[in-house]
C-alpha cells in the first residue's frame, strides 16, 4: 500500500472515530439526532453548512462539466452565491417558524402550515425520492476518488464507505456530520487550494497563459455556446435560476438550517459562504488545464479530470490528501442525506399518516433503523445505475426547486392553500419527472425544472385563489406570524 492509500485511510478513520464520538454524554433523542438542539452557532453551523453543501461535486462535477462543457460550466460558479442572496431572506423565518412548532424535518412544515399530516407525507415520500440521485451522486464520486488514489476497488470502496456512515449516523446523528464537517472543510480547503493554484502554474506558469493556451488549441471553448446550443444561454441562465431555488430545498440542506441557535447565525452564514465559491472557481480551472494535459477523457471519465491532473502532478502524500479530503466530502452530505431520508419516513410518514399514536422514542428509533434500508438502495443505485454526476445532481435539483414556491409562499402570504400548494407541487414534480424518464434534458432551450416552477406557481397562486375562502383563519395566523 502507497503513501497515498495510507493517509487517505487515515483520514477516514479519524472521521468515523470522530463521528462516533461527536455523541457526547447528552441523552439522544429525535431533537438532539436530527437537528442537534438547535445549538450551532456561527462557526460550527458554517462548516456544517459547507460540509452538505460542497460535496464530491466540488472535486469531480464541477472540474469534469468543465472538462466536458467548456464555458457553459460557468453557471456553477454563480448559483451558490445566488442562493445564499435567496436565504438572507427566508431562512430566518422559517427557523424562527421551526423552533415555535418544534419541526425537525422539511415535511414538518408541510404538515403544520396546512394542517395535514398527508400533504406532509406526500412532501416526505418526493423528497426521499429526489435525494437518492443526491446519494447516488455522492456514493460514485466517493468511489471514484477512492479508486483513482488509493487504488481500492470502486464498489469495495463505496460498501465500506457506507457502512462506516451508517454506523456514525446511528449512534451521533447530526453532530456526527457537524464535527466530521470541520475536519472535511480544513482537508477541502487547504487540498483545492493547492491543487487549484499549483497545477495551472506548474503547466502554464498561472491562470493567464492557461486561458491564452486553451483558446488558442481550441477557440471559442470558454466562450458562452452559441446561439441553438443545447447548453447555450438560454439554458445557462435557467440552470442558474433552478440550481439557485433547489440549493436548500434539498430536505437535508433545510435540516441543517434548523440547528443554528438564532437567526442572526443564519444571517451570518449567508454572508460568509459565498467565499467557498473561490474553490468552485480554481476547480474550473482545474477542469480547463485538463483539457490540455490530459486529453480524450470520454463520458463519466469526465468526472475525474481533477483526480489526474492530481495524480500526474501531486507526491503521494499530497493525493493521499486529497483522496481523503474528497472522500468526507461524499461523506458528510450522504450521513445528512440518509439522516433526514430516514427520519422523513418515519416520523412523516409512518407516524404521520400510518400509525399516528407513534412516540417520539418509537419514530427515533424507527428512524435509525431506516437508516440502514435507505442506505442499500442507495448503494444498489450507484452500483447499478450510474450516471454522470451533473446529471445526477440536476435531477434531484429540478425537482426540489418544486417546494420552493409552497415553501416561501407559505411563510409571506396568507392566502395560500393546501389545495393550492399541493397542486403546484404535485404538476411541478410530474413535469420533471417525465422530463427524466424522457431524457429531455433541455425543453426549447431552457432546464426543464425552470419550465416546471413556472407552472408550479401559476397553478399554486391561481387554486390559492379560487379557494382561499376555504382556509381556516387559525392556521393562516400562525403561518405568518412574525413574518414581514
Amino acid at each position: 500500500m502507497n503513501a497515498g492509500a495510507v493517509v487517505a485511510l487515515a483520514v477516514v478513520a479519524l472521521a468515523v472515530v470522530i463521528g462516533l464520538a461527536a455523541r457526547g454524554r447528552k441523552q439522544m433523542n429525535l431533537e438532539q439526532w436530527t437537528v442537534a438542539g438547535r445549538s450551532y452557532g456561527t462557526l460550527l453551523f458554517w462548516v456544517l453548512a459547507a460540509g452538505e453543501t460542497y460535496s464530491t461535486f466540488t472535486y469531480l462535477g464541477a472540474s469534469g462539466f468543465a472538462y466536458a462543457n467548456g464555458g457553459a460550466a460557468f453557471y456553477i460558479a454563480g448559483y451558490g452565491t445566488c442562493a445564499f442572496i435567496l436565504s438572507y431572506f427566508f431562512l430566518p423565518p422559517l427557523w424562527r417558524y421551526a423552533k415555535k412548532h418544534n419541526l425537525v424535518t422539511q415535511a414538518d412544515f408541510f404538515t403544520h402550515r396546512f394542517r395535514s399530516p398527508w400533504f406532509g407525507a406526500l412532501t416526505a415520500i418526493v423528497g426521499v425520492a429526489f435525494m437518492i440521485p443526491y446519494i447516488e451522486a455522492q456514493l460514485l464520486g466517493l468511489g471514484q476518488i477512492v479508486e483513482t488514489t488509493t487504488g481500492i476497488n470502486r464498489v469495495t470502496s463505496m460498501v465500506l464507505a457506507v457502512v462506516l456512515i451508517a454506523v456514525f449516523v446511528y449512534a451521533s446523528g447530526m453532530k456526527a456530520a457537524a464535527w466530521v464537517s470541520v475536519l472535511k472543510d480544513i482537508l477541502l480547503i487547504g487540498t483545492v487550494l493547492v491543487v487549484g493554484i499549483a497545477i495551472p502554474v506548474h503547466y502554464f506558469g498561472g491562470f493567464g497563459h492557461l486561458i491564452d493556451t486553451v483558446q488558442a488549441q481550441h477557440p471559442g471553448f470558454l466562450g458562452v455556446p452559441a446561439p441553438g446550443s443545447p447548453l447555450g444561454v438560454p439554458w445557462m441562465m435557467s440552470t442558474l435560476l433552478v440550481t439557485s431555488a433547489a440549493f436548500f430545498m434539498f430536505p437535508h440542506a433545510l435540516a441543517a438550517m434548523y440547528t443554528a441557535k438564532s437567526e442572526q447565525t443564519i444571517r451570518r452564514n449567508a454572508i460568509y459562504l459565498p467565499l467557498y465559491q473561490i474553490l468552485i472557481a480554481l476547480t474550473l480551472f482545474v477542469g480547463f488545464a485538463a483539457v490540455l494535459v490530459v486529453p480524450g477523457l470520454k463520458g463519466s471519465g469526465t468526472n475525474g479530470a481533477l483526480l489526474s491532473l492530481t495524480l500526474k502532478t501531486m507526491p503521494s502524500w499530497v493525493v493521499g490528501l486529497v483522496g481523503g479530503a474528497g472522500a468526507l466530502a461524499a461523506i458528510v452530505p450522504i450521513s445528512l442525506l440518509l439522516l433526514q431520508s430516514a427520519t422523513l419516513l418515519a416520523r412523516n410518514v409512518y407516524q404521520g399518516v400510518l400509525r399516528p399514536k407513534t412516540s417520539e422514542l418509537g419514530v427515533f428509533r424507527l428512524s435509525r433503523a431506516l437508516v440502514v434500508v435507505v442506505t442499500a438502495v442507495a448503494l444498489l443505485f450507484a452500483v447499478f445505475q450510474p450516471a454522470l454526476l451533473v446529471n445526477l445532481l440536476l435531477t434531484g435539483q429540478n425537482g426540489v426547486s418544486q417546494f420552493f414556491p409552497a415553501i416561501v409562499l407559505g411563510l409571506v402570504w396568507r392566502r395560500l392553500t393546501k389545495a393550492g400548494a399541493a397542486t403546484g407541487l404535485v404538476v411541478g414534480v410530474a413535469i420533471v419527472a417525465w422530463t427524466v424518464l424522457a431524457s429531455k434534458n433541455t425543453l426549447w432551450g431552457l432546464n426543464p425544472g425552470l419550465l416546471a416552477i413556472i407552472v408550479n406557481v401559476v397553478l399554486t397562486v391561481g387554486v390559492s385563489l379560487a379557494t382561499s375562502e376555504r382556509r381556516e383563519p387559525v392556521v393562516r395566523a400562525e403561518a405568518v406570524e412574525g413574518v414581514a
